[in-house]
């Protein structure tokens, strides 16, 4: 619970430091007095938003201290702990606003950022005004309100794991369908290019060694022409050896008729010889290398293949052998579609199943604890001046969604003889602000928030009907510390105790003061809320009414 709220240089407040007790505190003021003003601090210490115009004129920073009994909140020890924030029964927070706008939050003297503080205020301070009423207008709250009365949350923890699952398999399962469509739309041409290329049967290196091939059938070629022309001019009718020979038959005989000419068939005959043998020798050549003609045929062909598969597919051969790889796969991924396809279909029908199955269970839950939460919010209605009102939630089965397959939607008929309608449609401000506080005081002992902080819940509202809330306000008290802003009498004679907020000008410049009241200034409050605080009259009409209710 809230006990000390010290407020420095905040918009109109130069200084004011604010006891606060257990129970309902009502807050009054005149219109404008800066009630609201309050509230904004205390908002500011659950972790609101800061602006420069917050900071009081002609100072340099505003201050807000606000000082906390944690004793009984086991929740928010378990977040200071996981924050690493030390703690005993007492939390001080402390937020510091410039005259730039630039704010900084201390919890018990640690330094502590905006969205750690806001997760603090949750479990400190609750507040339920203009907002929260057009939050009841909206249909998608209504089922979240039902819940919380209902306990559901465990339930809806395990739904809504259930139902992340489900969508994530419902996504892969979609993936899936637009791969398979894809590739069943390029199946013809996928399954074309792999037969192209596996009935090529490329082998890495392979263009490296056919054209080695066909480099030495072409010098073999080569040799072997040239060899052949050589014996022919050799061997041949009239060739050289048979030239030779006719050569040696005529030197012998001259040298026989002449003998001067023996020395020069002495000379001949020792360069024939080895001719002869040189000649004998080379006739047996063969080429070194022979490469059939049906090989190199082949090597040419293999060839002509890999360059025309090269140009056509726009890579070279190693490139060729990985695009046959994939196809390959792709093929492959094709065939194995079907069967992932019909795998996540019956991990998405099980998950179902079990949807619906825990989906069921919420529903029995929420109907059941919907007639529970009629009959109570419609008994606190009619103690708050609405005694021909009837209440209804409705539960209409739709299909599976974020929390299950209900779909929740209170129904008001304020007045006896009308038709029940959504709170969206045909409720007066009154009536809705009404509503939000016998929700409130229905779930008040479900709701573990100590302090409750009403804007102008009475707003609209006067005579008994004020007494009624005023009761209502009492009662919540209870179970939670309650602050609440009222303009009527009835509702802040109930408070246990009572905060003025009053506005003055001194030295041309105006000041909001906040006092706690004793008995004797609540009595002079009370009498200026009744229309007159100088009459006797009124003041002991005030004196009675804080008798009867304290």
């Amino acid at each position: 619970m809230l006990k000390q709220l010290s407020i420095r240089d905040f918009t109109l407040i130069a200084e004011s430091n604010i006891s606060f007790g257990p129970g309902f505190t009502a807050i009054t003021g005149e219109t404008g007095a800066g009630k609201s003003v309050l509230l904004k601090a205390i908002r500011l210490i659950s972790g609101e938003k800061s602006t420069a115009s917050m900071v009081r004129a002609q100072t340099e920073k505003a201050t807000i201290e606000a000082t906390f009994d944690i004793s009984k909140n086991d929740p928010l020890k378990k977040i200071l702990d996981s924050l690493e924030i030390d703690h005993d029964d007492e939390l001080i927070i402390q937020r510091e606003i410039t005259e730039s706008g630039k704010s900084r939050a201390r919890v018990n003297g640690s330094v502590i950022n905006l969205n750690d503080l806001q997760t603090l205020g949750e479990s400190l301070v609750q507040m339920h005004g203009q907002s929260e009423q057009i939050l009841l207008r909206d249909v998608r709250t209504h089922g979240q309100m039902l819940d919380d009365f209902c306990s559901n949350q465990p339930l809806l923890e395990k739904y809504t794991s259930l139902f992340s699952e489900w969508n994530q398999k419902k996504a892969q399962m979609e993936a899936l369908k637009e791969r398979a469509q894809n590739l069943a739309a390029q199946k013809d041409f996928l399954k074309f290019q792999f037969e192209e290329l596996s009935k090529a049967h490329l082998k890495a290196g392979e263009e490296e060694e056919l054209e080695s091939l066909t480099s030495q059938a072409s010098k073999g070629e080569t040799e072997r022409r040239f060899l052949e022309d050589m014996n022919r001019i050799l061997e041949s009718e009239n060739g050289l050896r048979d030239q030779l020979r006719s050569f040696s038959a005529k030197m012998k005989q001259l040298a026989l008729k002449i003998p001067r000419y023996g020395e020069s068939l002495v000379l001949f005959q020792e360069v024939l010889d080895p001719l002869e043998s040189f000649l004998k020798d080379f006739s047996s050549i063969s080429p070194a290398t022979e490469v059939s003609p049906a090989e190199l045929d082949k090597a040419n062909a293999r060839l002509a293949l890999i360059q025309k598969l090269k140009r056509k597919y726009r890579t070279d051969i190693d490139g060729l052998i990985a695009l046959t790889n994939t196809r390959k796969e792709e093929l492959e991924s094709l065939d194995n579609l079907d069967a992932d396809l019909e795998n996540i279909s019956n991990q998405i029908e099980k998950i179902e199943s079990e949807l619906n199955t825990v989906a069921q269970e919420l529903s029995e839950k929420r109907m059941a604890g919907a007639t529970k939460l009629d009959t109570s919010v419609e008994s606190i209605l009619h103690e708050l001046g609405m005694p021909g009102a009837r209440f209804k939630t409705s539960i209409l089965k739709t299909t599976l969604h974020a929390t299950g397959f209900d779909k929740v939607e209170f129904m008001l008929a304020p007045n006896t003889g009308e038709g029940e309608k959504s709170l969206q449609k045909a409720v007066s401000g009154g009536e809705l602000s009404r509503v939000l506080l016998a929700f409130k005081s229905v779930m008040a002992e479900l709701d573990t928030t100590p302090l409750l902080i009403f804007d102008e819940v009475d707003s609209g509202i006067s005579g008994e009907i004020g007494n009624q809330i005023g009761a209502a306000l009492q009662k919540l008290g209870k179970h939670h510390q309650v602050l609440t802003i009222t303009h009527l009498h009835q509702v802040a004679s109930r408070a246990e105790g009572q905060l003025a907020v009053k506005k003055e000008e001194i030295d041309k410049r105006t000041y909001t003061h906040i006092f706690n009241l004793d008995y004797n200034s609540r009595i002079l409050e009370l009498s200026r809320m009744l229309g007159d605080e100088k009459s006797k009259t009124v003041q002991e009409h005030a004196k009675q009414l804080l008798e009867v209710h304290l």
